[in-house]
């Protein structure tokens, strides 16, 4: 929509919507999102260490496996979150054994992708609800039954805030 000026001169006058409209969908990921903090942890995409059950690149403490391979040692590194919340074990602890030997080398690894290649579903978030049904870890919650599983599937599938109408 334009409008002529006393001077004679156009002026275009554009409203808001039509703005948003140009502009697009906001954005939800950052491509480059650098060194961050968030909470605790530090995010680092360069010389983080990506946790095998998380997936998530920090600069936190990561225990490393010790377990030999065809072409060295296993690659794998777990976050001291995940050995704690998933399988009920303690980081520090891990650090004073000389041969820690990794979960995915022990095979009783429960994250997604080792589930699938199993031919198992995947657990999903599940420590909130491991915990709230009593057992230490993820992993002493799959050992005991499919149908507490199951039960804390669905408990985990709930919201965790209940909107007020």
């Amino acid at each position: 929509m334009s409008k002529k000026g006393t001077n004679g001169e156009e002026s275009m006058v554009v409203s808001a919507q039509m703005r948003k409209a140009k502009r697009g969908p906001p954005r939800k990921r950052n491509p480059c999102p650098g060194i961050r903090r968030v909470g605790g942890r530090i995010y680092d995409p360069e010389n983080g260490k990506t946790c095998h059950q998380c997936r998530q690149k920090t600069t936190d403490f990561a225990m490393a496996c010790t377990q030999p391979r065809k072409k060295g040692l296993c690659p794998i590194h777990f976050c001291h979150n995940c050995l704690s919340n998933r399988y009920g074990e303690d980081a520090e602890d891990m650090t004073k054994e000389a041969g820690w030997t990794c979960p995915k080398c022990r095979g009783i690894c429960n994250c997604s992708l080792c589930r699938k290649k199993k031919g198992e579903t995947p657990t999903g978030t599940l420590a909130r609800a491991a915990k709230v049904l009593g057992h230490s870890s993820v992993h002493d919650l799959l050992i005991n039954s499919s149908e507490m599983v199951a039960a804390a599937q669905t408990l985990s599938s709930f919201p965790k805030k209940i909107k007020k109408v």
